[in-house]
Parts: C-alpha cells; structure tokens; sequence
C-alpha cells in the first residue's frame, strides 16, 4: 500500500500536494500553516456566526483490484487528510510511459504494466518512451491491450514497431483509405474510407475502437505476433524472420501474385454487394487469396507467414491469412469461429460486422450457410487479446440463455467462466463467456439445437465434472434461464450500522464525492490461455466511515460496525460530520469481489468549524512578507495556474526556466500591488511558441531578490 499525505490551502487554487511516505512523518511549523490557512478563509467572511472553514482537501483516480482497498483517514488531533492506496508497482520508466500516453489509454496501460514483471515493464516502456510522431499512441495501444501471457512470452518488441511503422507505409499506397491523426491531450488515430453504395461514393471515419482493435492490433487469432520464418514456420529474428503486415503486402512467392497490385487499382472499400469479386479492396483481397491457396486438408498452421508459403489448407488457415491481408490493407477485420460446425471465416467492418469467406466468395452473404443446410449452434468473434463475443444472430435464428452465478450463500459470483456445448462440436465447446459483477452471463444461440454447460470458477464448479444440458431443442425467440449455486464462498464485509455517541462532537466535517466510472474484468481463453481484460460501465464498489476501533476489527476479518455503508455503489456524495474525536477512516472495498478490478475517482474536503473572527491587524502579522505557492495542475497540459502572495507593494518578477537554466518565460515583470496575484502560463515561450513536454522551474524575485524557486511538469 502506498500512504499519502496532503496540506491545502484555499480550493482557488488548490494548493495540493501527495507525499509518498512509507513511515510516519511530521510536518514542520504544521500547526502554523493550518492556523494560516484557517484566518485567510475567516478574514475573507463576513459572517459572525459559526461556520465550516475548508482545513484540506484531496482528489485521486486509483485501480483498486480485487481483494484490495483504500482509504482516507483523519487523524484524531490533526487537520490534513492521509491516503492510503494500493500499490500499482510500477517502475519509473512505466510511470514515464503512461505520462506521454492518450489520456484514453492511460489507465489501460497502467492496468497493463502491473500485471508484468518489472523487466517486461522497462522492456515495453521502453517502446513506448522512444517511439516517435505519429505512431506514439499505436504503441501504447498494442503494449496495453495485448494480453500479459503475450507480452511476456518468445515475441520479438520490436515486432510492434514494425507492426506500427508498416500502418503508415501501408497508407501512401491505397487510395480507399487514409489515416487520419487529432490531437491534444486525448490525441489519437483512426482511418477514413471510401465507399461506393448505390451508385455514390462516400465517406466514412472509422470508430476510434474498430481502427486501434482490427486494424493495428497485431494478434489475429491463436497464433504469437513474432518475426516467423516462412520456411519453417518457427521464429527467427530478421532479415530471416518476417511479420505478416508487410511481408504479405510487399512479398510475393514465384509464380504467385503480389497483394499490393491487387490493391492499387481499388478506389473504394468496398462496392455494398453480395458475393462479387469486382468489389473494390474486400474484392481484391477475396480474389488474392483465391488465387494464392488451394483448398485442401492440410495439418493447420497458426502463423499468416508460414501459411502463404505453403499455399494450401482449409477453412481456418484460410480465416488467419485472409484477417492478415485484410489488416495488412488496413481493412478492419475479424476471424469469426463456428466450431459447432467445424468452420471459420472472417467479418468485415463497414459500419457494422459483414460476413466475409473468400473461399466460397460469400460476401455479405451470412445466409449461405443455413442454405447448405446447416443449423449453426454458435459463432464468435475473436479479439487480439483473446476477449471473444457472440456473432451468431446475422447467421441463423436465435434464442437466448441467461445464466446466473452464485455462492453458495446466495452472492452473485463475477469472472466464473461458463462454456456451452453442442454436439457435435470440435474443440472445446460452441462457445464460451464470463459472469459480470451481478453473476450474470447472456448468451445468444442458434435454434433447433441442444445445449449443455458448465461453470468454472475459483471458488468451484459446476457440475464438478462434465457437462448439464441447459436446452433441449431450442426455439427462435426464446429465453432461456439456467441458475447456478457453486460449492464455495465468496468474501463479505461483515459490517453493521453504527449510532451516534450520546454526545457527539461536530467539529469536523468530511464531504466525499466518488464514482465509478468502469470495472475491468478478466477472463481466460480455452484457445490460448491468454488472459483478456474487458471494461464496462460502471464501476461497482464497497464503501463505509467507521472510527478507528471498527477499522480495526475490519483489518483484523471481525464484524464491525460503520457509518455511510453503501455495498456495491457506482458513486456517492458523502457529507458526514465526525461525531467523536476519535480517528476517522473513509474506506473504499473491492474484497467481496472474485475477479474485477474497479476504476476509482474521489475528491474528498476536510472542514473544521470556526465560531470567531480574527482582527485584521492579527491577520496581517501572520501573513508572510512574500510567498510562492505549489502550481496546479502539476503535472499539467496544456496549461497550468500560479499564485504568489506580496506583503507590499514591489517590483516583481515570475519566470520560466528550463532545465539547462535558459529563460523561456516571463510571465511578469512589473510593479505587484499587496496581496494574492494569480497567472496562467500556457506552456509557450516569450515567441509565443509550444514547449516541448519535460520539467520546467518557475521562479519569484521581489526587489531583484530572488524568492523562491519551484518545479512543475509539462506533459503532452
């Protein structure tokens, strides 16, 4: 766990401040600073009677995984507010990673890098600090959603960059797609593209989603991106070792056709028609893999490389080398698996999922396969990092199972793993999914087929071994229900409330404003192995205000009473005046969970109550001649906010300095009247220019003296 502490002032600015502090510290002339703080906010009042006057405040976004907690504490006699949260350990060179990200994925890639070892974290990070404009936000991309197993396994790093760079070659070629780049803090990319529908072409921006999951990402199915070597099919580093993206659109076997000629001539996606290979870019990739692969069994091959050497195969090798080209020719693309039928083909995206299957040139055409007479029980859509979600409802008639998950005290259970089968079927089953925080899973399946299941989890199975049958004969339109009860339990808070002491204090007062705006949660693949991680919104969490002897038993697994008590809560805003002396604990929960990680946003006010007013005269003698505040933000972009203080009036000077000692601001150099004086600085120098992101020293002189001296971070 890491404790920290804050001392504020008044909230305009808020002077905040987070101390790490693995032991118990004090702060020096405390009591002074707090006093300070309390007679500007009663000098401001013209209010005699009491009132509560703002002592500090606090504010964090934290991932608090499952089993953990945090929670802000008020010491009994002292008037700051202490954190303690978990731990992410993180190395610095993580830290620094995550800084220059999206703001979008910053907490992906945190959630991300504490899963690895701290080696694989510098290794990762490492990518991503010395990466370049454009392709920054691609790499963190791949980096935070390819899952650990991936990560830390045989793959070459350096396949990512590669994977990125070959994108923008890619995009100089074709004239259907560009990628398109926007800026600012929450900078990313994406691709427009060129449509021909019903006699006119139009234009379509991909979802930021579609681009980074089925273009960029490069994980297609089962196989490890690496440096492959098309011979063997084994890895190898380069120039013997080729990634799929730039080897199938660049690369061409004797006697067999180059993809990149096939593209060349296609002004347009795709033309919105069935089963043509005149088709723009889906047509031409459809025609290239025809003409590349003969249809034929063959012992399957999971790497794209190796698969275009051999030219031959079935449907599977087929799906992997057609999801390959078509990212390759930046068309978002998917392989789509019905093991149910012993079958894999691929989906498209064009403002929704299209059936794709060059061998039988079925485009847009999801009905063909009940037309060969096929009752498909389930089909799925794989994701790089091994999520896998249902795609079955635009190729047959469906009915649909909702399963719900117990312990054995009747709590729903999350993350259990729940797979059904239906003979006959290859593999492991039709398909699978996992329980969110409620305990519940929907599943849309195929009609007139028989289902079974079971549930897998931590705490126990269900049926112990095998499978139960869940539907017998299963009819379009209909809703299923199959309710299970696990052997095992699941961790509760064994909280009660408490009531307030018969004479209770109100000389403190302590407002909490918190929400949950997603919880992640993780499952493992029965194709891989590899562990996904999938938001959703909101978040779910315990959250309780109980005294010091209650926080106690609380550690100690005991029942114990609390104020506040809101189980499974999405946001609050808390308002609770400590009733006794006593020390304080506001506490945030995730232990009841069996899996999730919850994404937590707090802001937190420590108010004390003044009955008096102080005289001016007094005010002013405590007031020191010149003071420079802390900024804020800080970190900050694009821009962040000064104060400084004056006693008298003066010349005064505020300055920006870089860290080789060279002035890039000034920001005020003029006679300051007494009092508070607040300033913007934007990140730009006396030219008006950007500066680039680093750290940066602002600096007060008062009569050609200098002041004081701080630091502050630019991060864009």
């Amino acid at each position: 766990m890491l404790i920290y502490r804050s001392i504020q002032g008044t909230e305009l600015p808020p002077l905040k401040k987070y101390k790490e502090r693995p032991m118990r510290k004090t702060f020096h002339n405390l009591k002074t600073v707090i006093f300070y703080i309390t007679v500007c906010f009663i000098f401001t009042s013209t209010n005699t009677q009491a009132e509560w006057i703002l002592v500090d405040s606090t504010s964090f976004t934290k991932l608090v995984p499952v089993e953990e907690k945090c929670y802000i504490l008020v010491q009994s006699g002292i008037n700051y507010l202490e954190l303690t949260l978990p731990s992410d350990n993180l190395t610095p060179d993580a830290e620094d990673a995550i800084a220059i990200a999206p703001d979008w994925l910053k907490m992906d890639l945190r959630d991300n890098f504490r899963r690895l070892s701290e080696n694989d974290q510098n290794l990762y990070a490492g990518l991503i600090n010395n990466s370049v404009y454009p392709y920054v936000d691609e790499v963190c991309f791949e980096v935070a959603h390819i899952a650990p197993q991936t990560l830390s396994s045989s793959m070459n790093p350096q396949v990512l960059i590669e994977n990125v760079e070959s994108l923008y070659e890619m995009d100089n070629y074709f004239d259907y797609v560009t990628i398109v780049d926007y800026g600012g803090d929450d900078y990313y990319s994406t691709t427009m593209y060129l449509v021909l529908e019903e006699g006119i072409i139009h234009e379509f921006e991909l979802p930021r989603e579609i681009y980074y999951w089925y273009i960029v990402h490069p994980k297609l199915h089962k196989e490890t991106p690496n440096y492959i070597n098309p011979g063997t099919g084994n890895p190898a580093v380069p120039p013997i070792g080729k990634f799929w993206r730039d080897y199938l659109i660049n690369h061409n076997d004797f006697g067999y056709p180059l993809l990149r000629t096939y593209l060349d001539t296609c002004s347009v996606l795709w033309k919105c028609e069935q089963n043509t290979i005149n088709n723009g870019a889906v047509g031409a990739v459809t025609q290239w893999v025809q003409d590349v692969m003969t249809f034929q069994p063959y012992p399957h091959h999971n790497q794209p490389v190796r698969i275009y050497t051999l030219h031959i195969g079935t449907c599977s090798v087929y799906s992997y080398l057609t999801s390959a080209a078509a990212r390759a020719a930046l068309i978002p693309t998917v392989v789509n698996v019905m093991y149910s039928d012993n079958h894999k083909i691929n989906e498209f995206w064009d403002r929704r999922w299209i059936a794709w299957e060059p061998v039988n040139t079925f485009i847009d055409y999801p009905e063909g396969y009940e037309n060969w007479g096929w009752n498909i029980a389930a089909a799925f859509n794989w994701r790089g990092d091994s999520f896998i979600w249902d795609a079955i409802e635009k190729y047959t008639e469906v009915c649909t199972l909702n399963v719900n998950v117990f312990d054995s005290n009747g709590h729903p259970v999350d993350g259990a793993r729940i797979k059904i089968y239906s003979s006959p079927c290859t593999g492991w089953g039709a398909t699978a999914g996992w329980t969110n925080y409620n305990g519940q899973k929907q599943f849309l399946l195929g009609d007139n087929r028989t289902f079974s299941a079971q549930v897998t989890s931590a705490i126990g199975n269900y049926p112990v071994s095998g499978m139960e049958t869940v539907i017998i004969n299963s009819s379009a339109g209909v809703y299923y229900n199959w309710n299970v009860t696990l052997p095992g339990t699941l961790p509760i808070l064994d909280v009660s409330p408490d009531t307030i002491p018969s004479n209770p204090t109100d000389d403190y007062r302590l407002v909490i404003e918190y929400n949950l705006p997603r919880e992640i949660l993780y499952g493992y693949n029965f194709d891989d192995n590899n562990c996904f991680s999938e938001p959703s919104s909101p978040g779910h969490i315990d959250f309780f205000i109980c005294d010091e002897g209650n926080f106690n038993n609380y550690i100690a697994n005991q029942s114990f009473h609390a104020f506040e008590i809101h189980q499974n809560n999405s946001g609050n805003n808390i308002d609770f005046i400590l009733p006794s002396s006593d020390s304080w604990y506001a506490v945030f929960s995730n232990e009841d969970k069996l899996v999730m990680t919850q994404e937590l946003q707090v802001t937190a006010r420590l108010y004390q109550k003044s009955t008096s007013i102080i005289p001016e005269e007094e005010v002013k003698k405590l007031f020191p001649r010149i003071a420079l505040y802390p900024n804020y933000p800080n970190p900050f972009c694009p821009e962040t906010q000064i104060t400084f203080y004056i006693s008298s009036t003066g010349e005064t000077e505020l300055a920006i300095y870089n860290v080789s000692g060279q002035k890039v601001r000034t920001l005020i150099n003029e006679f300051q009247t007494t009092g508070e004086h607040t300033i913007i600085w934007d990140g730009t120098d006396d030219d008006g220019n950007a500066v680039s992101s680093g750290i940066y020293f602002y600096r007060l002189t008062n009569n050609g003296k200098t002041v004081d001296i701080k630091k502050m971070l630019l991060l864009k």
